[in-house]
Parts: C-alpha cells; sequence; structure tokens
C-alpha cells in the first residue's frame, strides 16, 4: 500500500522534469509576429531606401505602420542579418535560439524552441536556400 503514493510521486516529479521549458501556445503566437516582422523588413530592404541605415532603423522604418508589433518580441533578444536583398530574423532567450524566419516565403521557417539548445543564439538560416 506505500508503494502506491511513492509511484503517484514518481510520475508527478517525472512530469515536471519532462515537461518543455517553453509553451507551444505562447510562442506560436510570438512565431506569427516574427513572421510578419520579418516580411516587413523583407520588403524594406527590397523597395526601401535602406542605404547607411542600421539595422534597427531599418527595422523602425519597416514597422511605421505597426510599431507595437515590437512589443511581442521585448522579452527576447532578436538579430536581423541582411543575406543579400532579403532578411532573415533570429529570436532567443539569453543564449537559447527560439525561433528564426527568412521573411521572403510564406511559411514560418525554424521553430527551436521544442528543442532548445544552449549556446545556439546564431543565424544559421541560409536565405539562398530557401528563398526562390
Amino acid at each position: 500500500m506505500k508503494l502506491l503514493p511513492l509511484l503517484g510521486l514518481m510520475a508527478l516529479l517525472t512530469g515536471c522534469i519532462s515537461s518543455a521549458p517553453y509553451s507551444d501556445e505562447a510562442l506560436y503566437d510570438v512565431a506569427s509576429t516574427l513572421k510578419d516582422i520579418t516580411q516587413a523588413v523583407d520588403g524594406e530592404i527590397k523597395f526601401g531606401d535602406t542605404d547607411n541605415l542600421t539595422h534597427a532603423q531599418i527595422i523602425d522604418n519597416a514597422l511605421a505602420a505597426d510599431p507595437s508589433l515590437l512589443d511581442k518580441l521585448k522579452p527576447y533578444q532578436w538579430q536581423l542579418a541582411i543575406q543579400g536583398d532579403h532578411a532573415v530574423m533570429l529570436l532567443c532567450d539569453d543564449n537559447i535560439a527560439l525561433m528564426e524566419d527568412a521573411g521572403c516565403n510564406a511559411q514560418f521557417d525554424n521553430a527551436y524552441w521544442q528543442q532548445p539548445e544552449p549556446d545556439s543564439c546564431r543565424i544559421q538560416l541560409q536565405a539562398q536556400e530557401v528563398c526562390q
């Protein structure tokens, strides 16, 4: 009879240990926002005047119609890479890559939060491989 409570406790602890550190529901919402931002930045790079602008200025110009989009990214760190005339953005939690997207296509490119890796906050996506 003493074994039953012990098994219950072990099951509870195992569930807590193996639970994902990031919520799919919350991060799919953030991913949707990142996709919108990356597409806007990609359009700004292709059609705007971005010569001599910093990445932050390019993003500000791209989001001039709705700067509040960046609010959902505030808890995280982001990186922008301009690869040719394409934008690639990466979102991280400290030094853990959570998601990465190229703005040139309609699909969301990489969700890393389901299997987070330490020291992974660096852009890996190559625009020429996903942008046709």
